[in-house]
């Protein structure tokens, strides 16, 4: 086997290499022990409906601290995102029951981050097999992002078009001086209001003046009471009020509806009954002379004091009689 020898200036190069790459792994465990590469972690779970920007590695914050990383994004058949994560131990005291996680981003530009808000001392904390409560949040990038600009800009786009309907129904002059008329009236209603809230104001000083609304409960009260041990007894005494009521009622209706059909025949011949009584006094007054010229002739006058007489006889008798 040859024996390798290595000159004056080889074993210098080789120092040299030697003390780089002891220089390069010492970089990478102050790298790692920074990182917290070797420290023990524990794993947390969250589910989020929108989780753009998210991918393993993304920071994990605790109350704007960096205590992690994303271990795992996945998509579940429920349309949620999955994403696991690890903290430290030494945050994980932090994490309570009334934690919470949520997407933000540090500056207006930048990737997002997992931010866990620390929960309070008193709380128990939280257990890591149970996914952890996801808060949505929008921030500029993202409300600027395609697919949420273009749901802004059919949002946008509807509403242009309602006012567009708007624009044209007040196009209408017609409409236009509805809509200024509407303004006028509402002035005088509201003076209206105004008055009227200023009267019922006065009302309730009267009605509480002097317990004068007290007084008024009573004696509603005590009437009441009166009612409620006077009903029972016209109901015990006297069934047949209730049955005598029921027809009443149905009377009246039969009377209304029979009147219906003869007022309008009345108000035909109203005009004309001042002039039939009045003739027909005058008939009356004309037969009477009538009668009493008759009883006045020869042929009558002997036949109607015979009547005169028996008449007054008929009346003498019935006297004792009714006596």
């Amino acid at each position: 086997m040859m024996k390798v020898k290595f000159n004056k200036f080889e074993r210098v190069a080789g120092f040299f290499v030697l003390i780089a790459l002891f220089g390069f792994v010492i970089s990478i465990l102050g790298v790692a022990v920074r990182q917290g590469w070797f420290e023990s972690k524990t794993t947390y779970h969250v589910n989020f409906n929108q989780a753009d920007g998210v991918r393993p590695g993304t920071l994990v914050q605790v109350a704007g601290l960096k205590a992690g990383s994303v271990d795992e994004v996945d998509l579940l058949e429920d349309n949620t995102i999955y994403v696991k994560f690890s903290v430290l131990n030494k945050f994980t005291g932090r994490i309570r029951e009334n934690s919470s996680v949520q997407l933000i981003r540090p500056f207006v530009i930048g990737e997002r981050v997992l931010e866990i808000t620390a929960g309070d001392s008193k709380v128990p904390e939280w257990n890591p097999q149970v996914a952890l409560v996801s808060v949505e949040s929008l921030d500029l990038m993202t409300a600027l992002s395609g697919r949420q600009l273009g749901k802004q800009l059919e949002v946008f786009s509807k509403m242009v078009e309602n006012l567009k309907t708007l624009a044209e129904a007040f196009a209408d002059k017609d409409r236009t001086q509805a809509f200024i008329q509407m303004f006028d009236r509402i002035d005088p209603l509201l003076k209206n209001l105004n008055t009227m809230s200023l009267e019922m104001i006065k009302l309730s000083r009267q009605a509480t003046d002097d317990g004068n609304l007290k007084v008024v409960m009573a004696g509603l009260s005590e009437t009441t009471r009166e009612l409620n041990a006077f009903l029972p007894s016209i109901s015990k005494n006297a069934p047949h009020v209730a049955e005598n009521l029921t027809e009443l009622v149905d009377n009246l209706n039969v009377l209304t509806t029979e009147f219906k059909v003869v007022l309008p025949a009345l108000a035909e011949i109203a005009p004309e009954l001042p002039k039939t009584s009045r003739r027909a006094v005058e008939a009356l007054d004309e037969a009477v002379v009538l009668m009493k010229a008759l009883q006045k002739s020869f042929f009558v006058k002997g036949n109607a004091q015979e009547v005169r007489l028996e008449e007054a006889e008929r009346e003498s008798k019935r006297l004792p009689a009714t006596q």
